[in-house]
This record gives C-alpha cells, structure tokens and sequence, in this order.
C-alpha cells in the first residue's frame, strides 16, 4: 500500500532517533554504574589499609580521589537524565503532528474511540522516555560486572548477590502475573466510569430538569464501588510483593554483611570486604526492586507504541499532499454510492448530479435517506465506496485539504465551535484581518448580535460555544462557512435552529454565495430555504427518488408539503 511507506516514516524516524538518544544515555549510563564502584573500593581501602596504618595522608588522598570522581560521577548522572529529557521532547515534536493528524483522520473515517486517547498515550510515551524507568535495562546490565566484583572480593559474595538477584526477579515475575488481570480491569472499569460522568455533565440540563439524578448518581456510585474493588484486589497483591521485596532485599545484605563476618573469622576475607560487598549487593539489587513497578511500565509502554504505531498506520494520510487551488466552482457527482466501514448495506446508491458556478441543488428526503451522509461525502470527510466526487476536476476527498479548505464552506447539521474567541472561530482560526472576519459576519446577519456579546469578536467560547443559544451557534458557524468567499458552500439543515429573522439572513448570505460564483448544495427538511433552489433531490432509502427542476419535484410530493412549503415562504415574507 502506498500510504504505508508515508504513514511510517514519522514513527519509524522517531524511533531511530530514540534508538540512538538511548544508546548515548545507556553508554554514559555504563560510567555512571561504573564510578560507583569507587564508594566501596574506598571503604575497603579505608578499612584494610588507613585504619591498620594509621597514614593520614593516605586517608586524605583516597577521600581526595573519591571525592573528585563522585562529583564527576553526578556530572555525568544529570547529563544523562538531561539527555533522556532532550530525548523525550525530540520524540513528542516529532510524533506530536503526525498523531493529532491521525487521530483526527480515524475518528473521521471509523470513528475509533482509542483515536480520542492518542495524545495522551504520546504523553505517556514522553513520560516514560524522560522518567527513570526507560534507565533499568541499562542499570540492569551493569549487573554481570558487579557480580564479577563480588566474585573478585570472595566467590561466595558472587553466590549471594547472584541468588539475590534470582529472587527479586521472581518477585517480580509473580507480581506481574497476579496483579496484571486486577489492573486491566480496573482500568476499563475506571475508563467507563469517567465515560458516565462526563456523559452526565454534557447533559445536566435534561439529568435536573426531569430528575434523573438520583437515579444515574446511584449508577454511578456502584460503578466507582466495581472500580474501586478491582483497583483494590491488584493493589494489594502489588503492595505486599513489593514490601516483600524491600524487604528481602534488606534481608539480603544483612546475608552478605553476614556471610562477611564469616569469611573474616575464617581469615578467608578481610574486613573491608564486608562494607563493600554489602554496598555492591544493595546497589547490583536495585533495579532489581525496583523491576517490580518498571516491569509495568515497560508492558504499557509497550501498549502505547503499538497503539502508537496502529494509530500512525491507520491514520494515515491517504489524500493529496501536493495544492491544488481551485478555480472553477463546478461540483461533479458521479454514481455516487458509500457503504459504511463494517456495515454490509450502503447509504447511498448511485447518487449523480452536478452543480455548476452560481447554482444552488437542495437535497430533501425523510429522516435517514441519506441526506447528511451525502453533505459530508461532498466535503471530503468519507471516500466514496464507488463513483466519485469533483470540485473543479479534483477528488474532493483526495483533495489536499488546506487548498480544499479555502475553496469551501461547510455547515454541519451539529454547528459545534471550537474553543477560542468568536473571531477565531469565524476566521477558522487562521490570521485573518478582521475586516475579513466583520466581512463574513455581515453576509451571515451576526453581526450585530456579535457586538452585543461581553467582548464582541473577542468573546471567549468555552465547551463549544455552549453558552450561546441554539440559533447564535448556528448563525455564527454560518459566518465561518462563507467567510473567504468559498467557491463550494455546503449546509446540511443551516436553518434547524433559526427564527424568522434568522432564516431571512441565511438566504440572504446563500443569495450572496451564489452571486459571487459560489455552487450551494443545502440539505434541508424546512422548504423556506429551498424556495431558492434551481434544482432539488429527493433521496429514499440512499438513492435518487427523483432530480430535477424545483417545481417538478414539489409537485411530485403530494398537496400536504406543497402546502407546507407555501406557509413557510408566507411566515417569512
């Protein structure tokens, strides 16, 4: 596939990239692991040679010695910690647009939840790259030459810190397979939970208004009590494995000190020995303890590369990179048919029409024929099945979308805003100068309304401009599809939420799409709008049930909606 080799690049240069950060901080690491040493070899000196002496200026020069290198030892311990930060940022620049550009792209072709998770999972990776758990392999690997120091000072301290080692890893093992079930329960549990609550909060009004509160509130507590029960059977296994490992390590280097004190009896073994094996064996065992938690957080790190990665490669960019401005505001629809991924029968069934510069097609239908579906096919937002869409020659889905975007404007049957100011969001959030944004404003009729908001074009929007009523949301995204002057304006029910006055300038701003060139495709169920069309569409179960002149197709439906459509143009005029 074509768009493979695109789609993993990002990930595959990110990942060299890391492969060498890591190897950098894994060799610094080495000396670090290896400067460490000079701590018991200085007790053993100090023991065996300084005390039995009694030469100061011996004392004097190993503390000298091994002072100077503990302060390169930290030297170098903060440049690798500095490196795996450096490392972890490099990794989130790098992947941080391909994944928001995926994420987008799979929740709009499958509507993949785990695509709403994306940038946290980024951020997760980040933190484990810069954390210290990415460093216990490394520490790890130190381990064969402190056992080789151990074996030096006496084989039986090798024995003891190779069974040492043995045994936290056991530990270890045994933690991840009892607690692994508990956790991943616990976390869809919680998932869902956070799922009910923020469901709950985006409908408050409904949840009060109709007393539903008590109800959910008790859905919601036995909910947390599950979370809770399994958050607690795989916490308390973790906890106690984990104390049983501190604790065995402790135990262990009281086996060495021990096991020292034996030697020295026995004259096997001089008295330094004994702090520096019991310094080496703590040190050769802690990541070792600590395995018990970086095990996890390798597992989930491995988790969210390959969800990463998945991501990456199912998001890929599979349009057009190269633009294509457009010229001609001519729409070519060509036995059109769409079948949803996973789903056997098709929306729409050889759907064919075209609109041409200054031209306005209504699309009408009973609910679910289609009519939304077919709007959004237009834009580019789904590949046709088969057939295909054209704005000026060009695949509106294959499309390169900044050009694409500037040649079109589109009103979704949700008007969601986004959250920055109402300038912001007129002008799609590009630099635009605010004669232009005023511009689009005036077209839609908001402008007025605008400036009586707190701060005019500079009010704040939060939680998609939830504040607004239903009809400012739709005016104001209004403003945002005709802004620019778009060759190609799509509006799928713009007038659902509207008043008399409302309605009045949305057909005053379509009247002025099409007098600059503009080819329109409305979708509505309220005929007003409509009055102004040169053609309509009549869609049932996905496909054409009749196309043609306004007139022809009104007549078509029968007295009771030639009736209705007459009492709308009579309420706005």
């Amino acid at each position: 596939m074509a768009d493979a080799a695109v789609d993993h690049t990002p990930w595959r240069a990110a990942l060299a990239d890391l492969a060498k950060g890591v190897a950098a901080a894994a060799f610094i690491g080495f000396f670090v692991n290896l400067l460490y040493l000079s701590l018991p070899l200085y007790q053993a000196q100090i023991f065996d040679r300084v005390i039995s002496s009694g030469n100061f200026d011996t004392l004097a020069a190993l503390t000298l010695i091994v002072g100077l290198i503990f302060v390169f030892q930290a030297a170098l311990d903060f440049l690798r910690s500095r490196l795996l930060l450096v490392i972890a940022a490099r990794l989130s620049m790098a992947l941080g647009g391909p994944v928001f550009e995926a994420a987008v792209e799979t929740a709009l072709r499958s509507g993949a939840a785990s695509a709403a998770t994306a940038m946290r999972d980024l951020n997760g990776f980040r933190s484990f790259v810069a954390g210290g758990a990415i460093t216990l392999p490394m520490d790890m690997a130190f381990t064969p030459i402190l056992l080789v120091v151990l074996t030096l000072l006496h084989p039986y301290y090798g024995v003891a810190g190779l069974c040492g080692a043995a045994l936290l890893t056991m530990i270890a093992v045994t933690t991840e397979v009892l607690a692994r079930r508990p956790a991943a329960d616990a976390i869809r549990k919680n998932v869902l939970l956070q799922a009910d609550t923020a469901n709950a909060i985006r409908n408050s009004e409904v949840i009060a208004a109709m007393g539903m509160l008590p109800e959910l509130s008790r859905r919601w507590r036995r909910g947390q009590a599950m979370s809770l029960d399994s958050i607690e059977a795989g916490g308390t296994t973790a906890k106690f494995l984990a104390s049983f490992a501190r604790a065995s390590r402790v135990g262990l280097q009281i086996a060495v000190i021990c096991l020292g004190a034996a030697l020295v009896i026995r004259q096997e073994a001089s008295p330094g020995t004994i702090l520096a094996a019991a310094v080496i064996t703590s040190r050769m065992l802690a990541p070792f303890e600590h395995l018990i938690d970086g095990w996890r957080q390798w597992v989930n790190a491995f988790a969210i590369a390959r969800r990463l990665r998945d991501l990456l490669h199912d998001g890929a960019r599979i349009r057009s990179a190269a633009r294509v401005p457009v010229g001609q505001a001519m729409i070519v629809v060509d036995r059109l048919s769409y079948v949803p991924p996973g789903q056997e029968a098709p929306l729409l069934r050889n759907v064919s029409f075209s609109i041409a510069p200054g031209e306005m097609v209504g699309v009408i239908g009973p609910s679910g024929a289609g009519k939304s579906t077919l709007a959004r096919l237009v834009v580019g937002l789904w590949a046709p099945t088969t057939g295909g869409i054209f704005l000026d020659g060009q695949s509106t889905f294959q499309h390169e979308r900044a050009s694409f975007g500037e040649a079109v404007g589109y009103l979704p049957q949700e008007p969601l805003l986004l959250d920055g100011t109402v300038r912001e969001n007129i002008a799609r959030f590009r630099d635009a100068p605010i004669d232009d944004v005023v511009a689009a404003a005036r077209q839609a009729g908001v402008h007025d309304m605008i400036g009586r908001l707190p701060k005019g074009y500079e009010t704040p929007l939060v939680d998609g401009g939830a504040r607004l009523s239903g009809g400012q949301r739709q005016r104001i995204a209004l403003a945002r599809a005709v802004f620019g002057m778009p060759k190609l304006l799509v509006l799928d029910e713009p007038n659902s939420s509207l008043d008399a006055d409302g309605e009045a300038a949305l057909i005053e701003a379509v009247e002025t799409a099409r007098a600059s060139g503009a080819a329109v495709l409305i979708v509505a169920q309220r005929m007003s709008i409509l009055n102004k069309a040169d053609r309509l569409l009549l869609l049932r179960d996905g496909a054409p049930a009749q196309y043609g002149d306004k007139a022809e197709v009104l007549s078509a439906l029968g007295p009771r909606r030639r009736k209705a459509a007459i009492a709308e143009k009579a309420y706005l005029s």
